[in-house]
């Protein structure tokens, strides 16, 4: 592990970001930006939004006896690759009754294939979602793979089968390799445990593929070291919602243009984006994200595009 890139606790036990630095965003930001920040797309959210939403067909998808990767909305991504089903931060319902979803999850939670392994990126109410989190644990008891610090919260809802890995460590199973790489974001889940559990991203190494899947980040340039020693990846899986406004979001959420470079960082050969139109949660109108990433993206100096609809599925 590079010194430069081993991850940092403070004398109070917290996690930091040990390239940024200035000071963190804080509590008088969020309300700058909540109640006296003007949002420049106000007229532009009132206008309806709704997205193609498609069935995931998992009987013909299995039938191919190939990898496959299905975008089940948000950060939630399946994938199937070495005889095992890997799905990543899952949110399969509304986040509370204040935050619902804007795109209805593709398939009956009830109808997903039996899960091997679930993917935590961090503990954000979006991507940590304790009732679906119960709900794998009782249909399907898999493995759940995370950053230090989830180890209590876990626990509580009955996950024995817990694999905990810092930044740049990994675990073998079955065959696949499954290695935990730096993100710049953050934590929390309540008042008193900001940045107490560590946000993480995975490379997921199966039979000669390399998939990168990112849930939350914003910019930095370890991205580059990243590509240096696991590059080529064969597929990225990165987001590109939740990113306005810039001032208050840069540090920890990228918008399409710093995606499209993190995919040419690590050297992807396809991009598929993540995070977007599921949960209306910055300035941004839900459209916006992949309609930008379109306009910008250009044949021959980026990886290939991968744009898939809310249960559209991708065979490897």
């Amino acid at each position: 592990m590079a010194a430069e890139d081993k991850k940092i606790r403070q004398r109070n036990g917290r996690f930091i970001n040990p390239w940024v630095r200035k000071k963190p965003k804080g509590f008088k930001d969020l309300l700058k930006w909540l109640i006296f920040s003007k949002n420049v797309y106000r007229q532009d959210k009132i206008k309806p939004v709704e997205f193609t939403v498609e069935k995931p067909d998992f009987e013909r998808l299995e039938s191919l006896r190939r990898d496959y990767i299905v975008y089940l909305g948000h950060s939630t991504v399946l994938m199937r690759t070495g005889r095992k089903t890997i799905i990543t931060d899952p949110v399969f319902w509304n986040i509370n009754f204040i935050v619902k979803r804007k795109t209805r999850f593709p398939i009956d939670p009830g109808e997903l294939p039996r899960i091997d392994c679930v993917l935590i990126s961090h503990s954000h109410y979006d991507h940590l979602n304790t009732k679906s989190i119960r709900f794998l644990k009782k249909r399907s008891d898999p493995v759940f793979v995370t950053g230090p610090g989830y180890e209590k919260y876990l626990g509580s809802l009955g996950v024995t089968r817990h694999v905990v890995l810092d930044w740049w460590e990994g675990f073998d199973a079955h065959g696949i390799r499954i290695t935990s790489l730096p993100v710049q974001h953050w934590s929390k889940r309540t008042l008193f445990d900001t940045n107490k559990m560590l946000w993480s991203s995975y490379l997921i190494e199966s039979e000669g593929r390399k998939y990168y899947w990112i849930g939350d980040t914003g910019y930095y340039e370890g991205y580059k070291a990243i590509g240096e020693r696991f590059g080529p990846v064969d597929v990225l899986m990165a987001p590109i919602g939740a990113y306005e406004p810039r001032w208050f979001m840069a540090d920890h959420h990228v918008n399409p243009e710093e995606a499209l470079q993190i995919a040419r960082d690590v050297r992807a050969r396809k991009f598929i984006p993540t995070h977007w139109g599921t949960f209306d949660l910055t300035d941004e109108p839900l459209w916006l994200p992949v309609k930008h990433l379109r306009e910008i993206y250009e044949e021959g100096t980026n990886p290939e595009l991968v744009i898939l609809n809310h249960g559209g599925s991708h065979v490897i």
